[in-house]
């Protein structure tokens, strides 16, 4: 009986990772330090994950041609909770697409809610050795004031309920 639970739990995990869903229980206990990364604007500018200082910052890596992507966007722009913290200042979304190919980042810009810092990797310097190592994209980390991952490679779901706790 224990070997057929263990073999069901194996199938679940493996068509889990295999639609690229996410399970809301993926949290960092004890919190783990996000690692600092620069990011480039549009506009050339670079900056980095620790010059921000909101309450709270939805970390959020994307493709610009991806589906899923693009509708966890629309979703996380229609999050009733997410946009109330938004406009208290409580809450920044930095949308990274982790890879330099500007001209298609920059072509699929426009897509992203222009309040959202929206930035790519143009050295691909933010996942080698850092605790990005997300298994699909879209990938959603929510990180406190202090740059501590709070939850990681989470559904939207488990961030608004997240917020509405804290809140």
């Amino acid at each position: 009986r224990m070997k057929s639970k263990r073999i069901m739990l194996g199938v679940v995990l493996f068509f889990s990772a295999l639609c690229g869903m996410k399970a809301e229980h993926q949290t960092s206990v004890p919190p783990v330090k996000a690692g600092n990364f620069t990011y480039t604007l549009g506009s050339g500018q670079k900056d980095s994950l620790y010059a921000l200082t909101s309450e709270w910052i939805l970390l959020y890596f994307y493709e610009p041609m991806c589906e899923d992507c693009r509708l966890l966007t629309e979703q996380i722009a229609g999050s009733e909770i997410l946009n109330r913290l938004f406009a208290e200042k409580k809450l920044q979304v930095l949308a990274i697409y982790p890879d330099n190919d500007r001209e298609l980042w920059k072509s699929h810009a426009s897509h992203l809610p222009e309040q959202w810092i929206n930035g790519y990797d143009e050295h691909l310097s933010i996942i080698p050795g850092s605790n990005y190592l997300f298994h699909s994209l879209p990938a959603l980390y929510l990180l406190d004031k202090e740059k501590y991952i709070r939850l990681r490679e989470t559904t939207l779901e488990a961030i608004e309920n997240a917020m509405r706790r804290i809140k």
